[in-house]
């Protein structure tokens, strides 16, 4: 899995570059992830301060989520195979657990879709064998 940080006005810290990686870890326990961006952003002005972004590449088709529910659905229409999460908070270590449960959460959505079309993993071999045996001629 390549991982790319970007820190926006916020020195890079291996604390918090580790905190990510185990999050990551975890994700990746969950789903095969190909790719990851992270954005770790303190934003002074604004209230909460710390912004977490979190994008994954994943095989299959994806979704990109926002934090409000509106935006989630208009932008599960538009944008591709990618698990996609934002979150705030007055910690950074707090926006990145809120960001790291809505990618879960979209993780096991996903899961659940796929069993309830009866997609799973040993149908599809069962189906691929199936073909690979007819185009052959066997039986």
């Amino acid at each position: 899995m390549k991982t790319t940080f970007r820190y926006l006005s916020l020195n890079a810290q291996a604390t918090w570059h580790r905190q990510v990686e185990e999050q990551l870890e975890h994700l990746h326990s969950l789903t095969a992830i190909t790719s990851a961006d992270v954005v770790l952003e303190h934003q002074r002005e604004a209230k909460p301060a710390f912004r977490v972004q979190v994008r994954l590449e994943v095989p299959g088709p994806g979704m990109h989520a926002k934090a409000t529910r509106h935006a989630r659905q208009a932008a599960l229409l538009i944008h591709g195979p990618a698990l996609c999460a934002e979150a705030r908070d007055n910690t950074l270590e707090a926006a990145l657990l809120k960001a790291t449960q809505d990618l879960e959460h979209q993780i096991q959505v996903r899961q659940l879709r796929r069993l309830e079309r009866g997609k799973s993993k040993l149908q599809l071999s069962a189906v691929s064998s199936r073909w690979t045996n007819a185009q052959t001629g066997q039986r």
